[in-house]
């Protein structure tokens, strides 16, 4: 006589598994975020590997619990702007704290802001959690200057 088995499926990835916890763990990561184009992060903190690219989300791909999206980038690393249809990519697009410390002084910084104005596209920043208007992050940042 066969056996019956029984296996469960999350809902968002289509992954099977052999137990009910193991598919609602993974149903529980939900749909990745999805960020605002022209939300600009980096992490210029001297020796990170960003200290002189100021990034910025160019598109958002939603695919199960990912965000695979592009982003634009302005370097002084020696490897030049990737903007408009020239775009870079990661693994995926997940900010963390880590994407949220930057200096609004650094060059990199200033032309990837006159490149979303010139575009017409929304500045935001993310501050750590969240993304916030650049108005904000400035006034946020010269209260932290003085």
């Amino acid at each position: 006589m066969p056996t019956e088995i029984i296996k469960y499926q999350c809902n968002i990835c289509k992954i099977i598994y052999s137990s009910l916890q193991e598919a609602f763990s993974c149903e529980s990561r939900g749909i990745h975020e999805e960020y605002p184009i022209g939300c600009i992060y980096g992490n210029h903190t001297p020796g990170d590997m960003y200290e002189n690219i100021t990034l910025a989300v160019a598109e958002n791909k939603i695919q199960d619990h990912a965000n695979w999206g592009s982003s634009w980038a302005c370097r002084d690393n020696g490897y030049g702007d990737s903007v408009g249809d020239k775009m870079c990519g990661s693994p995926t697009l997940t900010l963390t704290k880590h994407f949220s410390k930057l200096d609004p002084l650094k060059p990199h910084f200033k032309r990837m802001v006159k490149w979303l104005r010139d575009n017409q596209i929304e500045i935001t920043v993310w501050d750590g959690e969240k993304p916030i208007l650049y108005a904000t992050f400035m006034k946020l940042f010269r209260q932290e200057k003085n």
